[in-house]
């Protein structure tokens, strides 16, 4: 079996751009979760957010591509600057970085590596990306009766030779800007990955859903390398109005946003919805040694697993199906649980769903639970980015041989150890548990490299 390592990471959070940032801010236990500034909340009861720190898409992009910008949802742009900033963390010469050297002989010879195209794969995980409400409420104006219902017919096709149509009011290539493997797509074009690639549309499970299909396709020895991970922006009037109605959001701490999301606290009383993600490099592990690349941690354990006959709005309090990917994830690996040092749980602040996990938790590992450290504290919850941030922060810990503490949660449940303080300690192996809202379960297990 071909080993599968993470050389490369690029993120992108509330926390900031980049994973100096991101890692910064998950040690010194800060929360980046604040007032909703990106469009008007004040009509729902939620009104906190965890936002992107303001970026420009073509300063990641090469100058050829920049006019492809203009078809990008924002999800895209997430998934566009994370990519870039994982292939040069990763020291990798693709089509996008090499096009912006002017002397690619002097880098190679500083540890840069060119790969080959047709040995790269890309998998990356997104949401249904919300489409921009105000380019489509001007098109639909276009298609109106006198009384202002909708005309689908005017809508095709306007009865008044001087107007256009609803849509021909919208560009044509408007439909680009709202497939989910959009993502995939301009990452994969920019970056010229010519091997597997593939989109997963699983909640909060997505990244770890692909970063485990792609790690098995590097594991059969159709690839060498891949880009994997999931970037999602849940913050658009459509997401905000679902999430207030199922009542998952907090909503008393609207004056207090930082202090919004609570994962596994007794006085958690909702999530936070936020934006970003993350883009991991993974590799072959004699394919890294021998370009001597950065090992951040390697992949020894994927399992995943399925809430069949729960309600999608409810979890299984028992916690059944995560404690199932879990364990499978850990036969993966060929451990037990003791062998685990460190958790990154979802930890929404959701009573409901914290409870399933404590659940699942004490399932598998009884009363040794080891530390956890759950990273949405501070961010909240950005769908198909959240256990790719998940992963990242774990192949950090692991790196760097510290666990990050935990921002707000002061009380927990369930008798579940919290990190409270940065602390250095000896980490093996991580797991990193994600339970999309959807149903969906995955586990990772991450081992140090030495």
């Amino acid at each position: 079996m071909r080993r599968v390592v993470i050389t490369g990471l690029g993120t992108i959070s509330p926390h900031g751009i980049g994973t100096p940032a991101f890692w910064n801010a998950l040690l010194e236990a800060k929360s980046s979760t604040a007032a909703l500034t990106l469009f008007d909340p004040s009509a729902f009861d939620s009104r906190v957010a965890g936002q992107v720190p303001a970026f420009k898409t073509t300063d990641y992009v090469p100058k050829s591509y920049r006019k492809a910008t203009k078809i990008m949802a924002r999800d895209i742009e997430l998934a566009v600057i994370a990519a870039d900033l994982a292939v040069r963390d990763a020291k990798l010469l693709t089509k996008a970085v090499a096009s912006t050297v002017t002397n690619l002989d002097e880098l190679k010879q500083t540890g840069w590596h060119a790969p080959n195209p047709a040995r790269v794969g890309c998998n990356i995980g997104a949401g249904l990306i919300c489409a921009d409400l105000n380019e489509l409420a001007a098109a639909l104006v276009q298609a109106k009766n006198p009384d202002n219902t909708f005309s689908l017919a005017k809508w095709g096709k306007s009865d008044d030779p001087g107007k256009t149509s609803g849509m021909e009011s919208l560009t044509p290539l408007w439909l680009l800007k709202y497939l989910p493997n959009m993502l995939a797509c301009h990452v994969s074009i920019l970056h010229d990955t010519q091997g597997p690639s593939n989109t997963i549309t699983c909640g909060q499970a997505s990244a770890g859903l692909a970063l485990a299909e792609a790690a098995r396709t590097i594991q059969r020895g159709n690839a060498d390398l891949a880009l994997v991970g999931g970037c999602e922006s849940k913050l658009n009037p459509m997401a905000l109005m679902r999430w207030c109605k199922l009542n998952r959001l907090s909503t008393h701490c609207n004056d207090i946003p930082a202090t919004a999301c609570k994962p596994y606290d007794v006085h958690a009383d909702g999530t936070v919805l936020a934006e970003g993600g993350a883009v991991l490099v993974i590799e072959e592990y004699e394919h890294a040694k021998a370009r001597n690349a950065t090992i951040y941690a390697e992949v020894v354990g994927i399992g995943s697993s399925a809430n069949a006959a729960q309600s999608v709005i409810d979890p299984d309090p028992a916690g059944e199906a995560p404690a199932v990917a879990i364990q499978k994830a850990l036969k993966d690996a060929n451990l037990t649980p003791n062998d685990i040092h460190l958790i990154v749980p979802p930890g929404y602040g959701i009573a409901t769903w914290d409870k399933s996990d404590a659940a699942a938790l004490h399932a598998v590992f009884n009363t040794n639970i080891p530390p956890i450290a759950p990273v949405r504290a501070g961010i909240g919850d950005c769908g198909a980015g959240a256990q790719a941030l998940d992963l990242a922060a774990a192949a950090l810990a692991l790196q760097s041989q510290t666990l990050p503490p935990t921002a707000n949660t002061t009380q927990p449940l369930a008798d579940l150890p919290i990190t409270t303080h940065k602390t250095s300690t000896s980490l093996m192996h991580a797991l990193i548990l994600a339970t999309a809202l959807g149903g969906q379960n995955s586990a990772i297990v991450l081992k140090r490299v030495h």
